[in-house]
């Protein structure tokens, strides 16, 4: 079993600061972590420069990057916030190096608040008995593909069913502990593109119903503090990774996430500290500051 945690992010020209500030938040946390890679799909651009300088002076690590074209994925399904650079995370078995048999994958829209020193000591046994004894002589029958954490939609699983996926639990995919050894051997990457292709007039959540139908029953659970996502509170609990899912992320002026305030904790020791909101508009300053009871009025006005 590796000593050190290995890591990867894969990121398009969108979400290079935002790559930054998650970096910074797991490096603050993490100061003893292994290699970092980052898959992207930019040759020369300034801001990525400033972000692997920052990090490598700072942190004295080193960003391995891997650079993709996105072209190999555009015939798949994207809308929303997402770009084809999502995809890049199904070829990761391929794209990191070989003898790495493990990674965490993190999504760029993510805060690491602790930590994640007990994500190096899990394994992938099937059989938790098995694994906790300390036996280590298992086969690959009797490992996940992954570590991941339910995203919890139990029957609401409709747009999957018809696309033959049997299961009653969906994993998130912005975290995820990935067994790159089994990934290989089962030449997976492969697998992976093949469902891209074939089911991509049903998916609704792109490449992340991808993994799900592929790694169906195939995958194990991390806890929900290693990928806290859809969070309404400020729980007051040691969450060690905070996942802001979504369209609205903490970096618009208008969101409300109640841990929104880590992410711009984070942004100010990064380059990129000087950031304005796109959406910090005259009319949504004023806004913000009117009373909810003239804001229904307002709006019932409106509604006339």
């Amino acid at each position: 079993m590796q000593n050190k945690l290995n890591v990867v992010f894969t990121i398009d020209r969108n979400y290079i600061q935002h790559f930054c500030v998650t970096c910074t938040s797991l490096l603050e946390n993490n100061p003893n972590l292994g290699r970092i890679f980052l898959v992207h799909d930019m040759e020369c651009n300034t801001d990525i420069i400033k972000a692997i300088n920052f990090l490598n002076q700072k942190y004295k690590c080193f960003i391995h990057q891997i650079t993709l074209s996105d072209t190999i994925f555009d015939n798949f399904k994207i809308s929303h916030h997402l770009t084809k650079a999502t995809y890049f995370r199904l070829l990761l078995a391929e794209i990191l190096p070989k003898d790495m048999d493990r990674v965490l994958f993190l999504d760029a829209d993510i805060i690491v608040n602790g930590s994640l020193e007990e994500i190096v000591h899990s394994n992938f046994s099937k059989n938790r008995a098995i694994s906790h004894s300390g036996k280590q002589n298992l086969t690959a029958d009797d490992e996940y593909y992954l570590l991941a954490v339910d995203h919890k939609l139990g029957d609401n699983l409709h747009w999957m069913r018809k696309i033959g996926f049997k299961g009653l639990k969906y994993f998130n995919a912005g975290v995820m502990y990935i067994n790159l050894q089994k990934w290989r051997s089962s030449n997976m990457s492969r697998t992976l593109i093949q469902n891209a292709i074939q089911y991509n007039e049903y998916i609704r959540w792109w490449d992340q119903d991808v993994l799900n139908i592929t790694f169906d029953g195939e995958w194990g659970e991390l806890d929900f503090t290693f990928n806290a996502f859809g969070l309404l509170a400020d729980e007051g609990k040691d969450h060690k990774i905070i996942h802001y899912i979504g369209s609205s992320k903490p970096w618009h002026f208008r969101n409300k996430h109640p841990y929104k305030q880590l992410y711009w904790q984070y942004l100010k020791m990064t380059p990129f500290k000087n950031y304005t909101p796109v959406d910090l508009t005259f009319f949504n300053i004023l806004k913000s500051l009117l009373p909810a009871s003239w804001k229904k009025k307002i709006k019932s006005i409106l509604q006339l």
